[in-house]
Formats: structure tokens, sequence, C-alpha cells
């Protein structure tokens, strides 16, 4: 006798998901208002669901092509038992047809909906048309849509579910019922967790949580998925806040703290060695950057609230402000940075070691690593000409009014160029191994004439090939900019001159 099939396991996420609108967490308008309009049958022919992932935009889109083709609707709810509700469960309806935007965004795809639409419902009252992530459609898709959101049949209900609706075109938007999906507060989360602890039988501590509630920001899905892998990892064990900090790449919230007030003490050495601490454990950098910024933020409300920090260093509102302009800053540049570890080194050292507008933080923080008095001594001992500092403010200023006109193209070129500035001339010069990004600069000589006059005023512009350093000595230009690498290893540099220190690796 053959023997059962073993069920097939489901993921808390997916087992925990709303199958009715009371069910949804958090989304009280956008709940309310549809199922007023299932009730009063003034059903729109398009919605639009925005909002960060995990909030339930999917969700909700489903239980609403259950409950307009429910064979036993309760006050706007699905009943969840007849075969029409089953099979959309299932995900086996005909007449729900789910479409990921991102992997169907041409033309031909749109087309083929085009025709389908034409045809009645196979089971259902309605067709209902998911499309997640519409804004990954093309314009011409897009546009192919427009028209049969003009004139759609009656017997089809389309819902677009976007974490983009600045990118879905005017058109689309204002032929939709559009809803806003809120991120859910800290506590309605942690509210969701206990519930899903208790029927799961899952032995956590509150202050796990608590912690994960917060982490998750806003995303009940995240949520979920953190409290099932290390319900995964532990098993029947009880889930301790150490095993969430060792498993999601999280730092300890006294990590955190003890990195925060070593940035407020000036504490060089202390803030080293918490980066080299987490960074041999393995921890994700850019995560802590994110904890940082965030235990700022509560420190500068409770100081707003006349509140004390229990904490063993006093920081006023002014010094907190800096601190979490600054470390947003960071965070801007550590997600493009090829050595993260090194980045968050620069900048602790920048706010330990030196008051903002020195010349050492000017060199740390610039494209110009090493300090002018430097720079201008080693010229003098080898008789080069010093180029005047706006020259290089120059080119940052010209690189920035390129961005400014959203030529990103353009801008992508000349970061792989080297300007060597003269009185009457721009010349750009890159290495025979640059000869694409050469070549398309060259494409947009027009442009870059222009915005060159903006800056630099009145002078030639010349694409060239990279010339030796002799040749722009004789020929009284600056010198060219250094690689990027080449600057980072100045700055490293200058960190192991300041702390008397030895790069060992």
């Amino acid at each position: 006798m053959a023997e059962a099939p073993t069920p097939t396991y489901q993921s808390l996420y997916r087992k925990w998901r709303p199958q009715r609108f009371a069910e949804v967490v958090h989304q009280e308008y956008t709940v309310r208002t549809l199922q007023n309009a299932i009730l009063s049958k003034q059903l729109a022919h398009a919605y639009l669901l925005a909002g960060p992932r995990g909030v339930g935009k999917t969700s909700i889109a489903r239980i609403l092509a259950k409950a307009v083709n429910c064979a036993n609707p309760q006050n706007g709810e699905p009943c969840n038992a007849c075969d029409h509700c089953r099979k959309i469960t299932k995900g086996t309806a005909l007449d729900v047809i789910e479409i990921d935007g991102a992997s169907n965004r041409g033309i031909d795809q749109i087309r083929r909906l085009r025709e389908e639409i034409a045809f009645v419902p196979a089971e259902t009252h309605y067709k209902v048309y998911i499309i997640d992530e519409v804004h990954m459609l093309t314009n011409e898709a897009f546009n192919a849509l427009l028209k049969t959101l003009e004139e759609p049949p009656q017997h089809v209900i389309f819902v677009f579910a976007t974490t983009e609706p600045h990118k879905v075109p005017l058109t689309i938007i204002s032929r939709c019922q559009s809803f806003e999906l809120k991120l859910l507060p800290p506590e309605r989360i942690e509210q969701r967790l206990k519930e899903i602890c208790k029927a799961e039988e899952i032995n956590a501590s509150a202050q796990v949580l608590s912690t994960i509630a917060h982490r998750a920001r806003g995303a009940l899905r995240d949520a979920t998925v953190m409290l099932e892998q290390l319900a995964s990892y532990k098993g029947s064990q009880k889930i301790e806040e150490n095993d969430l900090f060792e498993i999601m790449g999280l730092a300890s919230h006294e990590t955190v703290q003890g990195f925060l007030q070593a940035l407020l003490q000036k504490e060089s050495r202390r803030a080293l060695s918490i980066i080299a601490d987490l960074a041999e454990r393995g921890k994700d950098l850019e995560l802590f950057i994110d904890e940082l910024i965030e235990e700022a933020r509560a420190w500068i409300l409770t100081r707003l609230d006349g509140g004390e920090l229990s904490l063993p260093i006093h920081a006023d509102l002014p010094k907190l402000i800096e601190l979490s302009r600054e470390l947003l800053e960071l965070k801007r540049e550590i997600s493009r940075a090829w050595e993260k570890r090194v980045l968050l080194e620069v900048k602790a050292l920048e706010l330990t070691q030196f008051s903002r507008g020195s010349a050492a933080a000017t060199a740390l923080s610039s494209t110009a690593p090493i300090p002018t008095e430097k720079v201008n001594a080693t010229r003098t001992a080898v008789s080069e000409p010093a180029p005047a500092i706006a020259t290089h403010d120059k080119w940052t200023r010209l690189l920035e009014e390129v961005k400014r006109d959203r030529r990103s193209t353009v801008h992508a070129f000349l970061l792989e160029g080297q300007p060597v500035e003269r009185a009457d001339l721009l010349r750009i010069e890159y290495d025979p191994k640059n000869s694409f990004h050469k070549e398309g600069l060259e494409k947009y000589t027009k442009y870059l004439e222009e915005v060159v006059q903006r800056v630099y005023g009145a002078v030639r512009v010349e694409i060239a090939w990279a010339e030796n350093d002799s040749s722009n000595r004789e020929s009284g230009s600056s010198p060219r900019r250094k690689s990027k690498s080449a600057e980072l290893r100045e700055k490293i540099k200058l960190i192991q001159e300041h702390l008397e220190g030895e790069i060992v690796n």
C-alpha cells in the first residue's frame, strides 16, 4: 500500500497572508472603500495600489478578486468556502490573471492581454487582471494599455500594484482609483508576530519580537520572514535577542549605542575597534549604518520631548542633529563604495579626530586627498607650477552641472576622463583602454561646450588621448587627477600617518 504523500510545507508569510479584508493590518481606509464599493455595486474598472513592499498590496488585490466573484459574499467580504474563492486562493482560477510587470513589460504581452480581454469570463462574474510592479512596463506597453483603460469591457477589472507610483504615467493614474498603502507601525507588527508565535508554537522572547518589528521598517512580510528564519534555526528552543543579531547580520543595541558614543566623545580608537569587530564577524555595514541613523533619530526625539538620555555622555540637540546629518551623508556614499569598511573608518576618523572644515577633515572627505600645504610644498620642491584651487572646484562643478541637467550618459563618460586645465583650454584626456568613453563623449561635443562655458567661461574644449606627465609640465597645465583607487590609497595613508599606525591589509 502506497504511503500518503507528505503535506507540502508552506512558508509563514504565505500561511498568514490575509484572506479577508478584516485580516488586512493597518490599511483601514483602503479596505473600507473597497468593501463599500462591492456592497453598493459601484466597482471601478481599474484600481492602483501603491506602497512599499510587504504592506499588503497583492493580498488586497486577491481579496478584491475573490469578493467580486464570491458565490456567497458576506458584507463585502469573500466567504472563502465557495468554489470561486477556493480556486482564487489556490491560484488556479481561470478568470483571475496575475502578471509580473517586471518580466512581462513589453508591448507584445499587453497586446495579447488586450486580445484576451474581449472574451467573457469562463467561470466567474469578472475577469480580474492583477499586474504587479506595473511601473516596470515600457512606454509602448503603457500606451497599448491606455487604449484598453479608455474603453474597458464591463466584465473586466484591473488591479495595478506598484512600489514606485511616480513612474506610472499620469494618463494611467487618472483612469484608476488610487490608494496609497501605509507602512505598518512597529506595535502593529509586533502584535501580529505575537499572534503568529502563539498559533505556530514559536518560543520567542518579547525583546526579539520588538526588535524584529522595528527592524522590518513597516513591512509585515519582512518581519514574518525574519521570524520564520529564526524559528527554523532554533527549532523548539527559545529565540533570544543574541540569535537575532547572529543570524540576521545585525549589530546589538549596545554596539550601536557604543559606536555613537565613541563618535560623540571623539574616541577614534574605540570607533575603529567596533568597525573591525563588525567586519570580522561578517556583519552588514550598510545595515549597521541604518541602525545608527535610527538610534540617532530616537535620541533626537527624546531631546525634543525634553527627556534625558540614559547615556554616560551629554549630547545636546545641535550635536545630535549634526551627527545624524553626517550619517545620512555616509548612507548615500556607502551604497556605491567598493570598500565599505574603509569608507566607514574614514568617516569615523573624520568625526572623531577633526573639526568640520579643518584642513585634515577636508583632505579626508574631498577628492583631493592631501592637505593643500603639503601639495604646494611638494610642487615647489619639484619645480612644478601649482594649479589654482579653483580649477579642481570647477571640474567638480562641471560634473554637478551635468548631473543637474540629467545627462547621466555624459556624466558617466566624464567620470572616466582626466581633466587637464589651462588658461584657455579644458582638455579631457582618456587612457587608450577607455576608448569607448572617449568616443562616446565626442558624440555630445555641442552640449559639452555649452556646459563648459557655464562653468569655465570662454575656453576651448578638447577630447584627447592621455599624454605623458612631462608634456603636461612643459605646457604649464595642471596635473591630471588621480584615479579613484589612487585617491583612496592616499586617504588611507593619511589615516596611517595621523594615527601612527601600520597598514596590515
